[in-house]
């Protein structure tokens, strides 16, 4: 038994993948910033190095998680479009 196409599943997959890109940007910065501010300040104990720490290792998860999320983006995109083409080149029945 073949299983029938549905464009649905494939919207729906795409919105988990533009979800996902939004939750991996989040998460890598809260990564990088507990771990510069743990570092920080356990290298030089003092408020200071612990926000220079948590705020440069911040950016640099931020920038990481971007990469991330552009990569998931362009998978739901990738998608969406075959969905596309499917239904502009599609016979009539």
């Amino acid at each position: 038994m073949a299983t029938a196409y549905d464009p649905k599943i494939i919207q729906e997959a795409a919105d988990r993948l533009y979800d996902q890109a939004r939750s991996v940007i989040v998460s890598s910065v809260l990564v990088g910033v507990l771990i510069g501010a743990g570092g920080g300040y356990a290298v030089i104990q003092e408020f200071v190095a612990a926000a220079l720490g948590a705020v440069g290792l911040g950016l640099v998860g931020f920038l990481i998680g971007r990469g991330q999320a552009f990569s998931l983006r362009l998978q739901a995109q990738t998608a969406l479009w075959q969905v596309r083409i499917e239904e502009n080149t599609r016979r009539p029945s």
